[in-house]
């Protein structure tokens, strides 16, 4: 298992650059807490990817194989992405500050490290418009007496905002079924988390990000708390959703890379050819802006040789990167009962948020906007800020296919009702009397399991 301080460079969106190795800093009242965060991988780290995809770009660019690179060479070096649309370009003048017209691999290295192109990089974001109108959203329909206030009461009939906006009843709340129309209200402010340098033996805990496995919390005090399954962090005030991607990085640029090679045998029949070739073409334009990148010879001439090469060291830089991205949702009651963070509601999320949440929060006195805890979302990923790389475009990644739903169970009259497939009849799939769910809920968590279905005695 290979461990990475994990950050080691951070983009602020719509802020500046602070130091490398912060730490997040979560408002805490007058004592903030500060929590300090590490990358874990099974093979090698981020750094080795990283450093080998930078040394494989330099020699690319290294037209003369003499292990520098002189401004013409250093010219024809694409910029490198960085989140939020942003890329760093190559400064000759400011790599070559001895004016000795040649740059070494370690100077190459240092200017991308330096200027946020970095093995990890952290993103503090704020939170969408939709995200943060959410939270009133779920706050209105929730308070049925238009009182400002969430009483217990009202809290326990969370699951009754299925019957009210589940529009195609799949018994999933999303987020256009909750906003409707009333998209311009109240919404929820960042409260203010912050990114700040590292001071040695300065952290109230350290979080283990685990690109495979189960993230852990060590020297964690009473300022955080993480849940058994790993995907949930209490933090100061609030709490914290925590999400790995472990999806292939690469899967798009493949995608897009398959096309471009068709197109290149459809326009040169896999001949070296000139650029005026794509140049002339409408559809070929992507092969016409990588072409000077690709020409690594610099005959003017591209093939299909140096065509894949390209495509294999872009594939690298795809994939050399984690990104770790942060965003304060503010006050926000939907990130309360969004326990899972993909920003839909299921009937578990509701059920759960019904049976816990009127004595987390309304246990004394009614529940006040003020007092709705803080919600964070931390993601790690693998893999490209956007949905290009240098001058290849190659669009999102697929969404994965949904789950195989599971081989149906349960007597006849149990399938018949499950109409979304999930295992679980719930009241509202339920066709009988209110009596007879409550009977064959044995356990009154609001559905009927298959379990429950085939134990019954009707």
């Amino acid at each position: 298992m290979t461990r990475l301080p994990a950050l080691l460079a951070v983009l602020v969106v719509g802020g500046t650059v602070p130091a490398a190795d912060p730490d997040l800093v979560f408002p805490s009242g007058e004592k903030s807490a500060r929590l300090r965060l590490e990358v874990v991988t099974d093979g090698p780290a981020p750094e080795v990817a990283w450093a080998a995809f930078l040394e494989k770009l330099f020699t690319h660019f290294d037209r003369d194989n003499d292990g520098k690179l002189s401004a013409a060479e250093a010219k024809r070096v694409f910029p490198l992405p960085l989140p939020g649309g942003r890329e760093v370009a190559m400064d000759f003048a400011a790599l070559d500050k001895t004016q000795s017209g040649r740059i070494a691999p370690v100077e190459f290295r240092a200017f991308y490290r330096d200027r946020g192109f970095t093995p990890v990089t952290i993103v503090n974001q704020p939170a969408s418009a939709e995200t943060l109108a959410l939270s009133d959203a779920l706050f209105r329909h929730l308070d049925r007496d238009n009182d400002g206030k969430l009483s217990a009461a009202e809290l326990r009939r969370a699951t009754g905002l299925l019957q009210r906006f589940d529009e195609n009843e799949d018994e999933v709340l999303t987020a256009a079924e909750l906003l409707g129309e009333a998209r311009d209200t109240f919404k929820s402010e960042p409260t203010g988390l912050k990114l700040v340098p590292v001071e040695k033996n300065v952290s109230d805990a350290k979080l283990r990000l685990a690109l495979s496995g189960k993230s852990t919390l060590s020297g964690a005090g009473s300022a955080f708390e993480l849940s058994a399954t790993g995907d949930r962090l209490r933090v100061p005030g609030g709490t914290c959703a925590l999400s790995v991607t472990k999806a292939d990085p690469a899967t798009a640029f493949r995608t897009a890379k398959n096309f471009y090679l068709a197109q290149f045998k459809a326009i040169t029949g896999d001949k070296p050819a000139p650029k005026r070739a794509f140049d002339d073409d409408s559809t070929a334009q992507v092969l016409a802006g990588l072409f000077d990148s690709a020409d690594r010879d610099g005959d003017g001439k591209l093939t299909r040789a140096e065509l894949e090469a390209f495509f294999d060291l872009i594939e690298l830089g795809v994939a050399c990167r984690v990104l770790v991205t942060v965003t304060d949702r503010g006050r926000n009651l939907f990130g309360v009962f969004d326990t899972n963070g993909d920003g839909r509601l299921d009937l578990d999320e509701l059920i759960r948020a019904g049976r816990t949440l009127p004595n987390e929060f309304a246990r004394d006195k009614s529940l006040e906007r003020g007092a709705v805890p803080t919600s964070y979302q931390l993601i790690v990923s693998r893999g490209p800020a956007g949905e290009s790389f240098g001058p290849v475009p190659f669009g999102a990644a697929p969404k994965p296919k949904p789950p195989v739903p599971p081989v149906a169970r349960g007597p006849a009259w149990f399938r018949a009702m499950d109409k979304n497939g999930d295992g679980y009849v719930s009241a509202r799939e339920f066709i009988g009397a209110p009596e007879l769910f409550a009977k064959l809920d044995a356990n009154g968590d609001g559905r009927i399991s298959v379990e429950e279905a085939e134990t019954a005695k009707l």
